[in-house]
């Protein structure tokens, strides 16, 4: 990913300087190559489980064809009207909007029967899909296509003005407008995360976690080192879910709750990647939703169903379905763990326990989350010894 941005904007650096490459006999072919660079990375990489991106990226280059090879202007509006539509579609699940479509079907044709005399009505018409793909963006609270969208409305905003009044210095000011609509549209795509500070973090607080608190780690082996999963386990100790990230070497994704996230350490606990509970809703859509986005980018949720600290005689606290409900729906496999002992300098019987990696997928919500409860009782019993 890294590599990529480079090449943007080594490629965005040249336009500025005015380098004009050919290639193929194409003059100005440093314009075309942002989306070849953004095609090239995300066929390679194969992030978008349903191509989705490729097709997309693919329209995208089709337009720019159109643009800078064939100097179509009415078939690359149209080309990119279709990109608008499709993002409309696949992106924010906008498929029942058929009077959207019969809109741009209609000025695409309109387009191509009169020609550049409705070029202009056809550009108002794509830019108001433009902004309308924006004002959706912002209420699915997709931050990166938000802002995507919007350089890539201000560069054919500049495309539009070099049209009517050919300023060279509008054109260099488009691309760098382009460029980072590609930058942003393929984190988007690829649901990139970079998880810097995690990867910051991790090392440090695994060594002081070793040197102070001395933990007894068993079974960490059936964490899969790849692909989702989800681990779950009982709740004691607020220093529970680092415990739990010192256990592998994947990024963990903990559902804590959300006062956490508003509170002085904030940056703190998003920095870890945890995701906030509101713990006084009775429903955690959000945070549902976020939990399966991430498992079904193949990553690793902690969580504990029992939703709350146990500070009762109750070796451990009834189970909430939603480490059953998220792997259900991502068809994923569950971990169980369980976490005894007290957090104490070098303490001698801190300790956390996996057991084998239970599938759910063919068991009903309420069996699933009596089994997990079942397997995370048996190892408390277990480890602290009762019977």
């Amino acid at each position: 990913m890294l590599l990529y941005i480079l090449l943007e904007l080594i490629n965005m650096f040249l336009i500025l300087c005015g380098k004009s490459i050919e290639i193929f006999g194409i003059s100005n072919f440093e314009r075309l190559l942002p989306t070849i660079i953004s095609l090239i990375f995300v066929i390679k990489h194969n992030f978008s489980k349903d191509n989705k991106s490729v097709l997309l990226l693919f329209i995208i280059f089709l337009a720019d064809v159109s643009f800078i090879i064939f100097n179509e202007c009415a078939l690359g509006i149209s080309i990119f009207m279709l990109f608008q539509f499709l993002v409309a579609t696949l992106c924010f699940n906008k498929s029942k909007s058929k009077i959207y479509l019969i809109i741009m079907l209609v000025n695409i044709l309109l387009a191509f029967l009169i020609g550049k005399k409705l070029i202009i009505i056809e550009a108002i018409v794509y830019g108001v899909f433009s902004i309308y793909n924006i004002i959706v963006s912002k209420k699915e609270n997709t931050k990166k296509i938000k802002y995507a969208l919007l350089f890539l409305l201000l560069c054919d905003t500049c495309i539009a003005i070099n049209y009517y009044f050919s300023l060279e210095f509008i054109i260099k000011i488009e691309y760098v407008f382009y460029i980072l609509f590609q930058i942003l549209f393929i984190l988007y795509c690829t649901n990139y995360k970079n998880n810097t500070w995690y990867k910051i973090l991790s090392p440090i607080i695994k060594v002081i976690m070793k040197l102070y608190y001395n933990p007894i780690i068993v079974n960490k082996e059936y964490i899969p080192v790849d692909g989702a999963v989800v681990i779950a386990g009982n709740h004691k100790h607020a220093l529970d879910p680092i415990l739990v990230d010192c256990c592998t070497n994947r990024v963990v994704h903990t559902l804590a709750k959300k006062d956490l996230h508003d509170g002085k350490f904030g940056f703190f606990f998003r920095a870890i990647e945890t995701i906030p509970v509101d713990l006084k809703a009775k429903h955690n859509k959000e945070a549902l939703i976020s939990a399966i986005k991430v498992l079904e980018n193949g990553e690793v949720i902690n969580l504990s169903p029992e939703a709350k600290r146990n500070y009762t005689k109750e070796i451990l606290l009834s189970f909430k379905p939603g480490a059953v409900v998220m792997a259900k729906r991502t068809n994923t496999i569950i971990v169980p763990y369980s976490i005894t002992g007290d957090y104490k300098f070098r303490s001698k019987n801190l300790k956390i326990e996996f057991d084998k990696p239970i599938d759910v997928s063919n068991l009903e919500v309420d069996e699933a989350n009596e089994l997990l409860y079942k397997k995370v009782k048996k190892l408390l019993i277990k480890n602290k010894g009762e019977k």
